[in-house]
């Protein structure tokens, strides 16, 4: 009966021992790189970002951002009064080296996410599913809100946009 018991303790300290190991060897390292991403093109100023999601089928990161965020004084290269800065689309695509690759305009949202056959689904009381190589919206859960007197949020579509003119 003692040996049991010995046998039994030796086998889970072992079996916990391998789970530990295991456990430790899986999870990633990460190293800081200040040269990631590169500047960004055509004067570009990233406003606050909503939504992170790196694609599973090549490791590229995707940036949900609200341009909208960016004030007048932000966007002044839009008017020529100086060189910096100017709205980017709100959604970039970067590649592992930390170029963007690609980029396409959407309405803001709440956060993000992409698959690995080439769709975005971006959010705000709404799911919106975007092709990332065309920009084009292909799909959407649309929500309906409880809100007073049959009020809606937000247009599926953008804004018009005068060049230099930010949020608020």
């Amino acid at each position: 009966m003692k040996r049991n018991v010995a046998l039994l303790i030796a086998l889970s300290g072992i079996a916990l021992y391998a789970v530990v190991q295991a456990q430790g060897q899986a999870a990633p390292r990460y190293v800081y790189d200040p040269g990631w991403p590169k500047p960004l093109p055509n004067k570009w100023k990233i406003g606050g970002i909503t939504g992170l999601a790196v694609a599973p089928n090549d490791d590229t990161v995707w940036v949900y951002d609200r341009p909208n965020d960016l004030t007048n004084l932000e966007l002044e290269a839009e008017t020529s009064v100086s060189d910096c800065c100017a709205r980017p689309p709100s959604m970039i695509h970067i590649d592992k080296d930390g170029t963007v690759i690609g980029s396409f305009d959407a309405p803001q949202g709440h956060g993000m996410d992409v698959d690995s056959k080439g769709f975005a689904y971006l959010g705000q009381n709404t799911v919106r599913k975007y092709d990332t190589k065309t920009g084009k919206l292909v799909g959407e859960v649309p929500h309906t809100p409880e809100l007073e007197n049959g009020g809606r949020f937000g247009p599926a579509e953008m804004p018009q946009r005068t060049p230099g003119v930010g949020g608020q």
